[in-house]
């Protein structure tokens, strides 16, 4: 009974998947199908439902879920040792396991394209209706267990499949909403609020081990003149380009951070002032060799909005435009000597660098 299952399944396919994207595309629910039903989704659930048919023929059962034994046919050559073999709680492995990694990555997937959890639960809802109406339509019509036992089997089959995929949706949900709590979305930095608390934890910890830590203060020099000059998008530009030339000079233990519009700041566990000039002196030379290369832009000389010229400026100047990255003015504060809570150390800090500004810019000052 199983394999005949499996056998309906597996030639009917192609039809089942066509019919499921032509539900979804139609449904009131939901207006996401209409667009992004891309190629890579409707390749992927045919996968599913491959390998969906092969665990069905083969009598998977997911976590501590057992194979009906009436699914079995007793006129079935093979029906009694069959059935001693599906007593018991069945490994997930196999075609099965197969079948839930894709759902996994198929729910990761629609997060990443914008979808909504609704609308992931929905297209299994219709995959389950789409699945039952093409078993019913087969030949397997007649059988009495298609109203009893084999529902049951293979909607536990369809449940860890929809679920893996919510599951995977959920996780890459929380992943996001904890990143952008967190991250500068430009930089990819720690944000602020994310500086201070670590600073506090980080101060915490030098206290109890009676360790160093510095904190420096790091500002672009010039920025408004390349944003006036050439537009916000390229003053980003080299904001980005500064932001790695910096992480490529920080250490693992390092913490660095956007503090404000061009001004950065890192937290630096166990170091002592002098080891903290030396990181700022290196983070001086990183940005002087550092080339940044923008474009295309347009015959004002800026990054259009949509990254490309606009027809009427478009061939009128198409090289890419060569900066060089602004310098940074870098102001240091340490603990202990500075100060024993982050108010004052940030202060201090702060104080450091604008006195690095007054004497010039480009400067280390401590």
């Amino acid at each position: 009974m199983l394999k005949q299952v499996a056998t309906v399944l597996t030639d009917n396919i192609e039809q089942i998947v066509r019919r499921w994207v032509a539900e979804l595309r139609s449904s009131a629910r939901t207006e996401v199908h209409n667009q992004m039903l891309s190629a890579e989704i409707v390749d992927s659930m045919k996968g599913v439902l491959a390998n969906i048919a092969s665990a069905i023929a083969e009598g998977a059962a997911p976590g501590d879920e057992t194979v009906p034994i009436s699914l079995i046919s007793a006129r079935d050559p093979d029906a009694r040792s069959s059935a001693v073999r599906l007593r018991g709680t069945r490994p997930l492995a196999g075609p099965l396991q197969v079948a839930l990694e894709a759902s996994k990555a198929s729910g990761k997937l629609r997060h990443d394209q914008g979808y909504e959890v609704h609308e992931v639960i929905y297209e299994y809802v219709r995959l389950r209706q789409v699945i039952w109406d093409t078993l019913r339509a087969s030949e397997l019509t007649e059988n009495p267990a298609l109203s009893l036992d084999l529902p049951r089997y293979v909607d536990r089959l369809l449940d860890e499949i929809m679920m893996s995929a919510v599951e995977s949706f959920h996780d890459a949900s929380i992943r996001d909403l904890e990143k952008r709590a967190i991250r500068d979305p430009l930089t990819e930095l720690y944000n602020k609020e994310y500086f201070q608390q670590r600073l506090h934890e980080e101060l915490r910890r030098a206290l109890r081990y009676n360790q160093p830590l510095t904190l420096a203060m790091l500002d672009m020099d010039r920025l408004k003149e390349i944003n006036d000059t050439y537009g916000h998008q390229t003053g980003d530009a080299v904001i980005i380009a500064v932001t790695r030339a910096v992480c490529d000079i920080c250490r693992q233990a390092d913490i660095p951070c956007r503090y404000g519009g061009d001004e950065f700041a890192v937290i630096l566990p166990e170091t002592i002032k002098s080891q903290a000039v030396v990181f700022a002196e290196r983070v001086q030379r990183a940005i002087a060799r550092l080339t940044i290369v923008i474009g295309p832009i347009d015959a004002r000389g800026k990054i259009p909005r949509d990254g490309m010229p606009d027809e009427t400026t478009a061939g009128a100047k198409s090289t890419p435009l060569t900066l060089p990255a602004p310098s940074l003015s870098i102001g240091l504060a340490s603990f202990p000597e500075d100060g024993r809570n982050p108010e004052t150390l940030i202060a201090r800090a702060d104080a450091a660098l604008y006195r690095a500004k007054r004497e010039g810019r480009n400067k280390v000052s401590f």
